[in-house]
């Protein structure tokens, strides 16, 4: 290996080890023209729309899985994509983002200290920077946050942080949106409270591509199409000019920053593959807004009364007090599963004499109908706390062609009160359509106080049906 190649491996491997601490400094490549006839002529930042951005994670739709069942009937393949334009509108359409580059410092002592400063990232010079004839503008964080924070006033949410990185993703993710939640609050107060509960994933990822920006950025949603802007003249505390920057414009960058106090001017060179920061003594055109949208949802007319805010409000409330009776649910129904684990899940004897069926536990609340399964926060309808079971699921070798499950689950309701549901069901696998049979279901309401007991009650009456339910699977199976 040359001494060269050495040099540069040791390089590698202080950039690794080597402490990195998070200044209070961000960074906001952009043109000369951007920056002197726009940001510093105005002492304003621009927030642009979300769906303007690079990565397509974010600058293409997402739809999340839509749950449940609506009250107009099945929908078409059209509903299905009209509810999903309405809700992107809501989640993507309407929000902006201002976006900055973060800066680590390395120790002094090390050979390239400089390397993870938020002013020297060559892509973004490329990229955003014009090819290194922009300008590099650097802010104090604390006091950008709280100068974007003042200008609330319209703002449905704003939210600032890190943005995370990653490099595969499930599109929809676990959360859905609710047709049911939709249909009483609006499809806008349910897409924006979407927005709201699972901003980190909406907003602040993105695909690790881009994982060299190091991105911090500032997000509103509002109800309009146009960009925002605020006030950044407090904020403000230096300029770095690109390698390449134009003297020419530097007469027009000087009297903009006249209107500033206390910013610095630095100038950024490249040699030897490094950027080196020296002292420096002495968007062209704003794109048209996008097309108009809608102002008001189409395709799912809310049953509750009242603007936007008074259903999100409502929404947001509804969710609140659900997820108090939640967490006091979870702890009634502990003692029950417990139970039900014991007696169910550790005993494996209870099907281990059962010729070419592999079995199976898993947690799941199999037992209680589609129907009656617990709703979304605010929607009409019995409302359940809590819901959980357990289920063995025995299939025929091969598989895919008989499957038997015994299934066990409890609903708690926010009194305290509890619902057991056991049943025991076979399903033959066809090409038209599977057969599914119900062999035993039971169902019973308990009090608080009889909970526990009635919960050994359930079990033993599944435990006791087991015998003749496994002699139908075997005759169905052919075993």
């Amino acid at each position: 290996m040359s001494s060269g190649d050495e040099v540069d491996g040791f390089l590698e491997r202080e950039f690794v080890a080597a402490p990195k601490v998070l200044t209070s400094s961000l960074y906001h490549y952009t043109s000369s023209d951007a920056a002197i006839l726009g940001i510093l002529a105005n002492r304003s930042i621009r927030m642009s729309p979300f769906q303007g951005t690079n990565d397509l994670w974010e600058s293409r739709p997402l739809w999340p899985n839509l749950e449940g069942e609506s009250s107009r009937g099945e929908s078409t393949h059209e509903d299905v994509v009209s509810i999903w334009e309405d809700i992107d509108r809501y989640i993507r359409g309407y929000s902006k983002v201002a976006c900055f580059t973060q800066d680590w410092e390395l120790p002094a002592s090390a050979m390239r200290p400089d390397a993870l400063r938020g002013w020297a990232h060559l892509s973004l010079w490329a990229h955003y920077g014009a090819r290194h004839t922009g300008v590099c503008l650097r802010f104090d964080r604390d006091r950008l946050v709280a100068a974007f924070e003042a200008g609330r006033e319209n703002a449905i949410h704003q939210f600032h942080g890190s943005v995370r990185y990653r490099s595969a993703e499930f599109g929809d993710g676990p959360h859905g949106i609710s047709l049911e939640q939709a249909e009483e609050f609006g499809i806008d107060a349910v897409a924006l409270r979407y927005a709201h509960v699972h901003r980190d994933r909406v907003f602040f990822r993105k695909h690790a591509d881009w994982a060299s920006e190091a991105e911090f950025r500032l997000v509103r949603t509002d109800l309009s199409t146009e960009p925002h802007y605020f006030d950044i003249t407090d904020a403000l505390t230096g300029v770095v000019l690109g390698d390449a920057f134009p003297n020419d414009r530097m007469p027009a960058l000087l009297a903009m920053l006249a209107n500033f106090d206390d910013v610095e001017l630095l100038q950024a060179r490249f040699h030897n593959r490094a950027f080196h920061l020296f002292p420096r003594e002495a968007l062209a055109e704003p794109e048209p807004p996008p097309t108009p949208m809608p102002t008001t949802a189409s395709t799912i007319p809310p049953r509750r009364p009242g603007d936007l805010a008074h259903r999100l409000d409502s929404l947001e409330e509804a969710e609140r007090t659900a997820g108090t009776d939640r967490q006091a649910a979870i702890q009634v129904a502990a003692p029950v599963l417990q139970t039900w684990h014991e007696g169910l899940w550790e005993r494996p004897e209870l099907c281990a004499d059962w010729s070419r069926i592999l079995v199976n536990f898993y947690p799941h609340a199999t037992a209680i109908p589609e129907e009656e399964r617990c709703k979304r926060p605010g929607v009409p309808g019995e409302v359940i706390a809590y819901e959980a079971g357990l289920m063995m699921v025995g299939e025929h070798q091969p598989q895919y062609s008989f499957t038997w499950v015994m299934a066990i689950a409890l609903q708690i309701m926010p009194s305290g009160a509890g619902r057991l549901h056991a049943c025991i069901t076979t399903e033959e696998w066809r090409i038209a359509g599977n057969d599914r049979r119900e062999l035993y279901r039971n169902v019973r309401d308990a009090s608080p106080d009889e909970l526990v007991e009635a919960s050994r009650e359930v079990l033993a009456g599944l435990i006791e049906a087991l015998p003749d339910a496994r002699s139908k699977f075997d005759e169905l199976r052919g075993a």
